[in-house]
């Protein structure tokens, strides 16, 4: 295996953060063509500002080629969310691509799609790559499900679990229209 995975938490956080690396082995790699496979886990902010965990792993395609090396890697997990509507947690899988392109020994890129790294590097950290090719695929609203009915705007109950009692409340605003349909039926 040519991943090192490198986990740790931040003391002094209300949830325990989970920051993770996933370093691919660049001293050694095989010319050619190559896999290799890693799990990550960490936190990301979804759309409503929320703390999501994540789990994946990551399955990359590596293609040696002299100074250069061709990283494409599939990624498939799950996230811990909170639906937007009934605020209820729920789990979800995922599944998303990244490619970059490693230049050894080359102080800028010559595009924005190299990343260049020391000649001399033993490793490099793949998982900023895996962390946005995941966030680029979040969903800006997250719903537990299709039909999720949210919550009631006035007491706050689940309209999942049945109707809250609350009855219709009409907008005062409506009810010059509201007489004006009554006189025309």
């Amino acid at each position: 295996m040519w991943f090192r995975l490198t986990v740790r938490e931040c003391p002094g956080s209300l949830t325990a953060m989970v920051h993770a690396t996933l370093q691919l082995r660049l001293v050694g790699l095989p010319t050619g063509h190559s896999t290799q496979h890693g799990r990550l886990e960490f936190v990301a902010l979804d759309a409503a500002e929320e703390e999501e965990p994540y789990a994946v792993d990551v399955d990359c395609a590596v293609e040696t080629m002299g100074s250069r090396v061709l990283v494409r890697g599939d990624v498939r997990g799950t996230a811990q969310s909170t639906c937007h509507r009934c605020l209820r947690p729920f789990a979800r899988t995922l599944a998303t691509r990244f490619e970059v392109t490693l230049q050894k020994g080359v102080t800028e890129a010559d595009s924005e799609d190299i990343v260049s790294v020391p000649e001399n590097a033993a490793e490099y950290d793949l998982a900023p790559h895996v962390r946005e090719a995941v966030i680029l695929e979040e969903p800006i609203r997250l719903v537990c499900r299709v039909d999720c009915k949210g919550l009631c705007p006035r007491c706050g109950g689940d309209l999942n679990q049945g109707s809250c009692g609350c009855g219709e409340v009409s907008d005062p605003r409506w009810s010059p229209l509201e007489r004006l349909r009554r006189q025309l039926e």
